[in-house]
């Protein structure tokens, strides 16, 4: 019998657990195959090295996938495409990301997953960006999702949004200053920053907006589908969700929402408002401050309020022996931050303690720290009439002489009259007061063994309300809790040295000397190999106007030999196609070759955008070793941080090698045409030479209307457009242009692509505008240019493309006209 249950397990593991189904849904997962939509939106969603689906939102996907044997396949899609796929019947679900859960047309929603926090990013420099007042008629950039920039619109009114197709273009404007400022989550725009090595941009925590939310999108023509996925979801257990959720996020950048019951959310729906009682005068924890409650309890009450949906009533009360009574009384509903003990459980619930906190010992300052309390025999110590912890320190140590007083601040006082030997309390509560009227009197002297746990307590007779108050304290996180007590609070203690934590420390810190040292190592290893590049390419350099020079002379003398090649095929008409052809494809040869020594002319200047492209990722490994020792000086260094930043020092070692490989490709010959995009090819040339013009204030602005796929030389045609634009760099220098800016504009005229580069340098002098394209012809100095640039990219343009080059003045500058035809 035994055997046969094990068989039993064995094949519901093996076989997925299908019982929840109904006979059509079962029916329906026989039959069919899901395809699921996936963005990249890590670490929500993606598409991992092994073309698998991966991320928080993909192991859900993926529990429930192995809990109904169902057969999937995966699509990429991108989140703003996805109910346009799902109307076209490309795609059955995909996770999205919305504001709300709105009505649409297409495709129904999920329960809700995930909730992800949304806050504000600006340029580092940017310091006068501080409060939500500050954006006043400020450009804000935000991500087009469902929802999102309407509730943005409805409630931040004098925010100007500038929509955005997708997390880059957001970063790009905010980096061009087109927009003050963008709105993301940081769990998704993390991935980018770290990817591009983009360290320009602070996060501005105290600005947040309403969190955006996850849900399955599902197509509204298959109900069945949509109830199986909605059945999976409520079947993965909290514990795994919150599993999921650990492995995938950073604390404090996404939270679980809160699932109420129907009854509980029928109650809330009733409920008008909830009665609150509180603790008058108890700083830093909570007060009533001109009817208002203020403090740490009064941070985490507009949270539970925010998290419930129901606005909260303060119901005043004078001292906290009245607030206990209103709850006797019923007067309220929910007392903010009380201890369960006996007494209080006839008429009040509590809910497990959202704050732990303990208690300690207040002396004057001459008086040695205490190990052991019991010590302390027939010593006055105070404590505050009325509160918990004052018939449990009277039970546990009878031997002390308690006194009662009224307030905190009257028995400090008497502490520092030499009244009473101590005071007790909680380390908060000490703390505040140090901050406000006693620090250099008085001292934190001994610890209680005992800690004060806070819940929040309930009516008796409304266990409805106490359900619901439980699953808000469940849902704040450690990193909330921290930063309340942070934002009221800081503490000190007397205590004796301990020698163990400093020999640990000691102990990280020489760890901690060996990987900056190691780093040194790798660092020293990449400048070796970068110089000895620098030094081969400057050798070819030296040598590179004679190669040109006999190269040029070599061509013309082909071009000779052709004509007289020519002149004899007049008499060899048998022939004359072939010859003719082979003639051809020697002079695109001699092209090519010219092309390429053309390409070597310009490694000068290359070797100062190569520098110009390491100065970012050299400057981001050195903030990764003084975030390292910052971390290391406030103990918050932890194994998982040194992972993360070993991780990024990785990324950016190579990143610098990648650059290395891009400034190589660019000088590798064309063997074979291929397809390209118009807009890549001007996105790789603005790359190479990005970082050399932001160090020469020069603003590249790209207006590309149309995008077309054609059929050449990627590479030359990026040749061609490096030339006008390194041209141009050196006019803004040589005529010390204020404003430099170049505009590259595209447009499609019928069968050609039209690509238009203009600066604001001055101009050439319209008596030499018509002879720059002649070989050797040029206006820099001899060793600042080899008149090859504009000839090459006259020949690469109308000859290998069969399209036309040309320049004329404009009001402020030059403008080149580049005409390709599409076919």
């Amino acid at each position: 019998m035994r055997f046969l249950f094990a068989v039993f397990i064995l094949f519901s593991i093996l076989y997925g657990d299908t019982s929840d189904l109904t006979k059509e849904e079962k029916t329906w997962i026989e039959n069919n195959k899901i395809r699921i939509g996936l963005s990249e939106l890590y670490p929500l969603t993606h598409i991992n090295k092994d073309h698998q689906m991966d991320g928080f939102v993909s192991d859900l996907l993926k529990l429930i996938i192995k809990k109904y044997d169902l057969k999937t396949t995966v699509v990429s899609a991108k989140q703003a495409s996805i109910p346009l796929a799902i109307k076209e019947n490309k795609i059955d679900i995909a996770p999205l990301v919305a504001g709300n859960s709105v009505e649409n047309s297409l495709g129904v929603y999920s329960s809700e997953i995930l909730q992800i926090k949304r806050v504000l990013f600006v340029k580092k420099e940017q310091n006068k960006i501080k409060t939500l007042d500050d954006l006043k008629n400020k450009k804000v950039a935000i991500v087009n999702q469902l929802g999102a920039i309407p509730d943005i619109k409805k409630n931040q009114l004098e925010i100007k949004v500038e929509r955005t197709n997708n997390m880059k273009e957001s970063v790009q404007k905010l980096l061009a200053g087109d927009v003050d400022a963008l709105i993301a989550s940081p769990i998704i725009i993390q991935e980018y920053l770290e990817d591009n090595l983009i360290v320009d941009l602070k996060a501005i925590p105290s600005i947040s907006f309403e969190p955006s939310k996850m849900f399955i999108f599902t197509n509204k023509k298959n109900p069945l589908l949509q109830s199986i996925i909605e059945k999976g979801l409520n079947s993965i257990s909290i514990k795994e969700e919150k599993e999921l959720f650990d492995k995938w996020f950073l604390k404090d950048l996404a939270t679980l929402p809160i699932i109420f019951t129907k009854k509980e959310i029928d109650y809330l729906d009733k409920k008008s408002h909830i009665n609150l009682c509180v603790d008058p005068d108890w700083m830093p924890y909570e007060k009533i401050e001109n009817h208002k409650h203020i403090g740490i309890v009064a941070d985490y009450m507009k949270d539970f309020e925010k998290k419930i949906g129901v606005p909260f009533k303060l119901i005043e009360s004078k001292d906290w022996t009245q607030s206990l009574e209103y709850m006797k009384e019923k007067k309220c509903d929910i007392l903010s931050f009380v201890m369960n003990i006996k007494s209080r459980q006839g008429y009040m619930n509590f809910t497990k303690a959202y704050v732990n906190t303990p208690l300690v010992l207040v002396t004057k300052r001459n008086v040695s720290f205490i190990n052991d309390l019991q010590s302390l025999k027939d010593k006055k110590i105070g404590i505050q009439k009325n509160f918990a912890y004052n018939e449990i320190i009277r039970r546990k140590y009878p031997n002390l002489q308690i006194v009662d007083v009224n307030h905190l601040r009257e028995g400090l006082k008497k502490v520092e009259r030499g009244e009473i030997f101590g005071q007790v309390t909680t380390h908060l509560n000490v703390a505040y007061a140090f901050q406000e009227e006693f620090y250099g009197s008085l001292q934190i002297a001994g610890k209680f063994d005992e800690q004060w746990h806070l819940s929040v307590g309930v009516r008796k007779d409304d266990p409805i309300l106490l359900n619901i108050f439980e699953k808000v304290v469940d849902s704040i996180s450690d990193e909330t809790k921290q930063s309340i007590i942070n934002k009221w609070v800081s503490i000190k203690y007397e205590k004796s040295i301990d020698y163990k934590l400093f020999w640990s420390i000691i102990t990280f810190l020489f760890f901690i000397l060996l990987l900056i040292l190691y780093t040194y190592i790798l660092q020293r290893r990449y400048i070796r190999k970068l110089t000895k590049v620098k030094e081969e390419i400057e050798l070819l350099n030296s040598t590179l106007e004679e190669k040109v020079q006999q190269r040029t002379q070599e061509l013309e003398l082909s071009n000779k030999e052709l004509k007289l090649k020519t002149s004899e095929l007049e008499y060899l008409n048998n022939t004359l196609d072939i010859r003719i052809k082979k003639e051809i494809d020697s002079r695109k040869k001699q092209e090519q070759l010219l092309i390429q020594q053309s390409k070597l002319a310009e490694m000068g200047e290359m070797i100062s955008m190569i520098a110009h492209q390491w100065k970012q990722p050299l400057s981001a490994l050195g903030t990764i070793i003084q975030n390292i020792h910052l971390r290391h000086s406030l103990k918050k260094l932890d194994d998982e941080y040194i992972d993360k930043q070993r991780i990024l020092s990785n990324a950016l070692t190579e990143k610098m090698s990648k650059t290395i490989d891009d400034f190589r490709n660019f000088f590798k010959p064309n063997k074979e045409k291929q397809y390209f995009s118009i807009k890549d090819a001007i996105d790789k040339t603005i790359f190479l030479i990005d970082d050399s013009f932001k160090s020469n204030s020069i603003k590249i602005e790209c207006q590309i209307a149309n995008d077309i796929i054609i059929y050449g030389f990627e590479s030359e045609l990026s040749q061609v457009l490096l030339n006008i634009l390194t041209n141009s760099k050196d006019a803004f220098i040589e005529n010390e242009i204020n404003e430099p800016k170049i505009v590259i504009k595209t447009k499609k005229i019928e069968t050609h692509m039209k690509i238009l580069v203009s600066d604001n340098a001055g101009g050439i002098s319209n008596s030499i505008i018509n002879k720059v394209f002649e070989p050797y012809f040029t206006t820099k100095d001899s060793y600042n240019g080899t008149g090859l640039g504009l000839y090459m990219s006259k020949i690469i343009i109308e000859q290998n493309m069969q399209g036309q080059l040309t320049v004329k003045n404009n009001d402020q500058g030059v403008e080149f006209s580049i005409y390709i035809p599409i076919k």
